[in-house]
């Protein structure tokens, strides 16, 4: 159950978050939308400044989460659990990346 368990947070986990930033990114990079970089409020995160900085992370968590994602695919189907559980705790870790980006200021 724990293994089964493992495999599916560890691929969901990192394969909604790689989805969210590819589509964010691929729809302002190539579908022409507009970023929203300065919100209403005065105090915006650092990365409304410039969208090309907003662009560059978000590429990144994209990218991570793909790989993060794809690892766990790869592990679960070879059933190398511990691998499995690494990619769990690496989503897990990312995720957390992701929270304190949102809250630097």
């Amino acid at each position: 159950m724990t293994r089964l368990y493992f495999s599916l947070a560890a691929i969901f986990s990192s394969g909604i978050f790689a989805y969210s930033y590819w589509k964010e990114w691929i729809e302002i990079k190539w579908m022409n939308n507009q970023a929203v970089l300065y919100p209403e409020k005065q105090d915006a995160p650092y990365f409304h400044a410039s969208e090309e900085l907003y662009l560059r992370v978000l590429l990144i968590f994209a990218i991570s989460f793909t790989l993060i994602g794809s690892l766990s695919v790869i592990f679960t189907i070879k059933q190398k659990w511990k691998g499995v559980f690494f990619c769990f705790v690496l989503s897990m870790l990312c995720i957390l990346a992701v929270m304190i980006n949102g809250a630097i200021k």
